[in-house]
């Protein structure tokens, strides 16, 4: 288990105060077999204090592929990003990078409620669970890689062991070769308040905790 620490006044980490954490990390087992990997799960488990303060949303870990940097308004044509994120009352969602306008149409249609027409990244599904106060959530994701150039994909999400989120027809690659990039996964451990914007910063000092952390390549 590893404590994270948000200062208060903090949004992300390249703001000053500096805030949470982004960083990548691959497994040492398994690093030889990933870039070829189509279908991988990430589980983890999440706590947040009794008191703390969500604010308007906050970024937490997820899996990625292609490039570094699958963020911040990246046109995400050769890299993807499901992070997982927190909205206020703690309502949770998958925080989908992934190139837009090549989606299927059920992507952003993700019930209870999917916004797809921010200049950042897609929130699929938002409120379609809740994070823990004083308690551990306990996060599954698995991504199954689209053929190159279609849309068949998935994305699946399991909060405590219940399935919450099962998304079909996602977009993530184009790129038909296991040596591309846009096959590579591992994940993102990224947490932070945000967004950008200062109406995001936390008001006080506050951490998470997180553990458990396993990675499976299934295919």
């Amino acid at each position: 288990m590893f404590q994270l620490r948000y200062p208060a006044g903090s949004v992300n980490p390249g703001s000053d105060p500096q805030g949470g954490a982004d960083f990548y990390a691959v497994p040492p087992s398994l690093k030889s077999i990933l870039p070829a990997a189509r279908n991988v799960t990430l589980e983890y488990s999440v706590y947040f204090p009794e008191d703390f303060d969500w604010v308007k949303g906050g970024k937490l870990p997820g899996l990625y592929g292609g490039h570094e940097s699958c963020s911040g308004g990246d046109d995400a044509e050769s890299c993807f990003s499901t992070r997982m994120m927190w909205r206020p009352g703690g309502e949770g969602e998958i925080y989908l990078y992934a190139p837009r306008d090549k989606q299927a149409s059920n992507v952003c249609a993700t019930p209870p409620k999917t916004v797809c027409d921010s200049v950042y990244g897609m929130s699929l599904g938002r409120g379609s669970f809740a994070f823990a106060l004083g308690g551990w959530t306990r996060i599954t994701q698995t991504v199954v890689l689209n053929t190159p150039g279609s849309p068949d994909g998935s994305l699946d999400l399991d909060v405590n062991g219940q399935r919450v989120m099962s998304v079909q027809g996602v977009y993530y690659r184009n790129a038909p070769s296991a040596s591309t990039p846009q096959n590579a996964s591992c994940w993102i451990h990224s947490t932070f308040f945000g967004g950008h914007e200062q109406d995001y910063a936390t008001p006080k000092d506050q951490f998470t905790y997180f553990g458990d952390f396993v990675m499976t390549v299934n295919s």
